[in-house]
């Protein structure tokens, strides 16, 4: 028995021959069997799809500056730029040093309680960078645009 598989492509259907496949128990009575299969696309590694169950909605963006015990004892200095209440999830964190793009730590986005997302990214840099330096920026990318939020370190 040969099976004909038709494709529609654009309202046009065409047919393929199939050789039957003797582990494939198929009734022989004379009736038909019809078989659907939707193929959709396939997207690469790194996408995300995000399906919208709600609005968009642009992050609140908070930058704290290292703490005084942090400074006092000399070694270290952490910026914190939280980033709270935006949907969809995915965002993207610079940090911008005098101009100069850095790297920091950023968490992954976490729901809230108003199905809303949050998330974090950390700056470490020695007390001398931090001294060496004015102006410090957390940048969040959400939905394509950037928001900035900046503090000089003589205001702190």
């Amino acid at each position: 028995m040969t099976l004909a598989k038709t494709l529609t492509n654009n309202g046009t259907a065409t047919g393929y021959p199939l050789e039957e496949d003797p582990e494939l128990p198929l009734p022989r009575s004379g009736r038909f069997l019809h078989c659907s299969v939707s193929l959709c696309g396939i997207f690469g590694a790194g996408t995300t799809l995000t399906v919208l169950g709600q609005p968009k909605v642009a992050p609140t963006i908070t930058l704290f500056p290292p703490s005084k015990e942090e400074l006092n004892e000399a070694t270290k200095a952490t910026l914190v730029c939280l980033i709270n209440d935006f949907y969809p999830s995915p965002v993207t964190v610079d940090w911008v040093i005098d101009g100069s793009t850095r790297s920091g730590e950023t968490t992954a986005p976490q729901r809230q309680s108003n199905s809303q997302y949050m998330a974090s990214s950390y700056l470490s840099l020695s007390a001398s960078d931090w001294s060496s330096h004015e102006t410090y920026t957390c940048r969040v990318t959400h939905n394509g645009t950037s928001i900035t939020k900046t503090l000089k370190r003589s205001e702190c």
